[in-house]
């Protein structure tokens, strides 16, 4: 059987170390640069350069005042960090095995959902040894480690970003923003309150810029009415810590997470109706390297969000 290598000149020839090469010169965009934090001296970075378009067998940068990607070169990185991230993840997968784990599952959410626990348990229950390591950032940042192969799955809301980027989506739950209040709140026992008086009162948002403030924010101003201002900006963990006190802070939360909330006597919902529509949550993950671990976890979440809309869970 031919080699599929075979009919491609530069693949028995071009090494990890090129690509990284590549990488680090392309962020930082200057020769000098690239040398000090890949800790080589500017000759021996220009002989690598050098290398590594004699075995692509075409310029990768357009050589200025700053470094710049030619289109062949674009092509390499898109395909580098992919490699790259693929070695990562190879040798984090052959430390787990030799910890004894049976498996590795890499999760990004920039969503504290109830969901995502709830489906780590049972996959763990189902499948006892499988390693499971949860990324947190923001949706964009998560979109680009899923390309880079660093992460499995992502759990995140199903904006125009996320459509466009290309992954398979797959939708878990519709969601809603709610305004909530620690559970002694004033406003709480003041039935038909009005918009103007709650903006009176001290209010913790997300930070500006993340999905839920501008849903909010947005949803908020076609209503005629005015966005709360915060005096904190915090994830929705410290929000709720915050709201345990006696300083009478209001705050928004997705509906998802306030029945768990409220069960703890931590917070309740203020009656602003109808409700604030949140983009639908949903996985996404990368169809071609979607493994038999990766297919289990997205048969869990798929379980785990028709029990939360069975239940009224949220």
């Amino acid at each position: 059987m031919t080699s599929p290598l075979a009919a491609i000149p530069w693949a028995r020839r071009l090494k990890l170390r090129h690509l990284e090469v590549l990488l680090v010169l392309h962020e930082s965009g200057s020769l000098t640069a690239a040398a000090a934090q890949l800790h080589m001296t500017q000759p021996a970075l220009s002989h690598w350069l050098a290398d590594v378009e004699e075995v692509i067998g075409q310029p990768l940068f357009v050589r200025g005042r700053r470094f710049v990607l030619t289109e062949a070169g674009e092509v390499l990185r898109s395909h580098a960090a992919r490699m790259l991230g693929d070695a990562a993840r190879t040798h984090a997968d052959l430390q787990a095995v030799l910890s004894g784990a049976s498996g590795r599952l890499q999760v990004g959410t920039g969503l504290p959902r109830v969901l995502l626990p709830m489906a780590i348990a049972r996959l763990q229950q189902e499948r006892p040894g499988v390693f499971v390591s949860v990324v947190e950032a923001p949706l964009p940042e998560l979109l680009e480690r899923l390309g880079r192969r660093e992460v499995d799955v992502i759990i995140g809301s199903l904006s125009a970003q996320v459509l466009a980027a290309g992954f398979s989506t797959e939708v878990l739950f519709a969601d809603e923003i709610q305004v909530v209040a620690g559970s002694g709140h004033p406003l709480l026992s003041k039935p038909g309150f009005e918009w103007p008086e709650a903006l009176q009162y001290p209010w913790i948002l997300p930070p500006v810029g993340s999905a839920m403030r501008d849903g909010a924010d947005k949803a908020l101003a076609a209503r005629g009415l005015t966005p709360p201002t915060a005096c904190i900006e915090a994830n929705s963990s410290v929000r709720v810590l915050l709201m345990t006190g006696k300083s009478n802070y209001l705050s928004i939360l997705s509906a998802s997470e306030v029945p768990l909330y409220r069960s703890l006597g931590v917070v309740d919902c203020l009656p602003l109706t109808p409700p604030i529509s949140a983009p639908d949550v949903a996985a996404i993950w990368e169809a071609e390297r979607c493994s038999a671990l990766i297919h289990h976890f997205l048969d869990v979440l798929r379980a785990g969000a028709n029990e939360m809309s069975a239940s009224a869970y949220y």
